[in-house]
């Protein structure tokens, strides 16, 4: 079993709040739920970061923290990118990193990533429309 987290650290405007709500103290909070997690024996934490284009980055100190307390595995998500994956990755950070979006837009993402072919950009008008349109229709990189 896993639990899935989706701390805020900073504010916005946008709409995409979850819930309209922002803890105070973030980090205080899910460090505690993690301390819960892990003593409890759970099997993975995932940590979904905000995704949108100005979403507040998530803390360093966050992710070492969290890597202290849990000794199961973590999985992030959220606005990765090569660089930012292999930076968390690379720390201990996490054992695992999705990438939804840019899986939709890239079917080839893993050799995309190793080869550092470019990315197709999404088009976020098509996601998830019920057709192949904008889902499965993305192209292969061409070697």
């Amino acid at each position: 079993m896993g639990v899935r987290f989706s701390p805020l650290f900073g504010t916005t405007t946008e709409e995409r709040v979850y819930l309209g709500l922002l803890e105070d103290n973030p980090a205080e909070t899910y460090t505690a739920a993690v301390r819960v997690l892990a003593e409890a024996g759970i099997a993975y934490v995932s940590l979904a970061e905000a995704d949108w284009d100005n979403a507040p980055e998530m803390p360093d100190a966050f992710r070492a923290s969290v890597r202290d307390i849990f000794g199961g595995r973590i999985l992030c998500a959220g606005r990765y990118d090569l660089h930012k994956a292999q930076h968390v990755l690379g720390h201990g950070w996490a054992d695992m990193i999705g990438f939804g979006r840019k899986f939709i837009a890239n079917p080839d993402l893993p050799a995309r990533l190793e080869h550092n072919w470019p990315l197709n950009p999404l088009d976020p008008a098509t996601m998830y429309g019920g057709s192949a349109h904008g889902y499965t229709d993305y192209l292969f990189h061409n070697q």
